[in-house]
């Protein structure tokens, strides 16, 4: 197996293992036994289990940034964008899904990290919607005395946690939404709070 096709099924096998236990609960000598492999040769790929942990949280965040506000100049390209955006970036796939479990692990047991990637999260997702939403300030009549921040993080974080319960948590299995229409509603709701 080459030294990439390697790496990749360590990352695999870890996200199969964390859609069973908590990741603080999983030893890199499991992670090697379920992959296959000796666990020095995981170690020639990993220093450690946190670096397994960085390479997959910085795979949840290629997979959700990108929301693209350079050729926007209509509040109709605005929504589309947003809705586009939110589509893709909380796909309802099963690596996307343990993904967001690594996120919420790093949330709630390691804040350095935590603090480290949400320099991300403001830098190339929260800013360049709030550089559109001042933009509709001035060109599309939007409220001036909305903040600005707090209203796009209102909708960012609602349309995340409504995927989390829904699609980490698995509560589509009992009562499941058609998310597609969630990000619409979530996005016309935005747009018609700005106005």
């Amino acid at each position: 197996m080459t030294k990439e096709k390697t790496k990749s099924k360590i990352e695999k096998t870890t996200l199969n293992l964390i859609d069973r236990k908590p990741f603080q609960q999983i030893s890199t000598k499991e992670i090697a036994y379920e992959t296959g492999i000796a666990e020095v040769t995981l170690f020639r790929h990993f220093k450690n289990k946190e670096k397994i942990l960085d390479t997959l949280a910085d795979k949840f965040f290629s997979l959700i940034i990108g929301f693209e506000n350079k050729n926007i100049l209509t509040e109709v390209e605005f929504k589309n964008e947003l809705i586009k955006f939110f589509n893709k970036s909380i796909s309802r796939g099963p690596i996307q899904r343990k993904l967001f479990k690594i996120f919420l692990y790093i949330g709630m047991y390691r804040k350095d990290k935590f603090l480290k990637y949400s320099g991300v999260y403001e830098n190339q997702i929260a800013r360049p919607i709030e550089k559109v939403v001042e933009y509709g300030k001035k060109n599309w009549g939007y409220k001036q005395d909305i903040d600005t921040e707090i209203a796009v993080k209102l909708l960012i974080n609602s349309i995340g946690f409504f995927h989390i319960i829904q699609n980490v948590f698995l509560l589509r299995e009992q009562k499941p939404y058609n998310f597609d229409k969630v990000v619409e509603i979530a996005v016309n709701n935005f747009i018609k709070n700005l106005k």
